[in-house]
């Protein structure tokens, strides 16, 4: 497999990751910082996961730009 399709996949598999964690409700979440509504809203953990998400793209482009 050439490491482009791997990044792309990897790419591919930390986005779905990150769609489900945020996606999910846990009483874990810690608490709301933004409410959109009485049943939605943006938790502590939710900015802790999209911070993930940015530093493993920002990672893979890198190494997308590396690769031949």
């Amino acid at each position: 497999m050439s490491p482009r399709l791997q990044l792309a996949a990897g790419a591919v598999l930390v986005s779905g990751i990150t769609v489900e964690a945020l996606a999910g409700s846990s009483r874990l979440s810690g608490p709301v910082i933004i409410t959109f509504s009485p049943t939605h809203g943006v938790h502590v953990d939710d900015v802790a996961v999209v911070l993930a998400w940015l530093v493993c793209m920002v990672w893979i482009v890198r190494q997308w730009r590396r690769s031949p």
